[in-house]
């Protein structure tokens, strides 16, 4: 998982987030406003759907990603929605040439559980851990859903480090890339003064 082409809009800040996951790469832009981060599909859940080699179309997509600073503290909490369309890719037709249309709403709920030393193939990091219950529903809004738990652990400038459900670890940051900034030119040497 890795994030791609920060850049500064009129909003806050745009970036994409790609994730690659046994050769299938799905990506997504995500925009840092007032309110938090949002997705264009619709947080973390899209970006794997989108990788998962499914068409996915969003239907909506409601809530944010992760929340401003100020509910990012222990005990704070937030909730998103996203809702999709899924078709098997074209080159996946079944007899007949049929690509049947699922439709899914994942909500989810999220809480700052606290904070938490965490250790990845980036390193050591200072984290918020996050639990996450996101439901599944097929179909209908008043469907019966499926839960799980998974929990999400965000380094201050770094982002997200770890996901795990059960005991799997999903997701986990293998390295920090940062750009090298710009070399500042070399000050013009001024002539000197010589004193008299």
């Amino acid at each position: 998982m890795m994030t791609r082409e920060v850049k500064s809009t009129p909003e806050g800040l745009t970036s994409t987030l790609a994730v690659d996951m046994g050769g299938k790469a799905g990506s997504t832009e995500a925009t840092c406003g007032a309110e938090g981060v949002r997705t264009g599909v619709g947080g973390l859940e899209g970006t794997l759907l989108s990788a998962s080699g499914m068409d996915v179309e969003v239907v909506s997509a409601e809530g944010v990603v992760v929340p401003s600073p100020t509910a990012m503290v222990p005990g704070g909490s937030w909730k998103n929605s996203l809702s999709v369309k899924l078709r098997p890719p074209e080159s996946a037709k079944l007899p007949g040439g049929i690509r049947p249309v699922l439709a899914s709403t994942f909500d989810k709920e999220a809480t700052v559980v606290g904070e938490e030393e965490v250790t990845v193939a980036a390193g050591t990091f200072k984290a918020l851990k996050v639990r996450n219950v996101t439901t599944a529903r097929a179909g209908r809004a008043d469907a019966a859903g499926r839960s799980l738990e998974s929990y999400i652990w965000f380094a201050p400038g770094v982002g997200i480090v770890k996901v795990t459900t059960g005991n799997n670890t999903d997701l986990e940051l293998l390295k920090v890339e940062r750009p090298t900034p710009p070399k500042a030119e070399k000050a013009k040497k001024q002539p000197g003064t010589r004193k008299r």
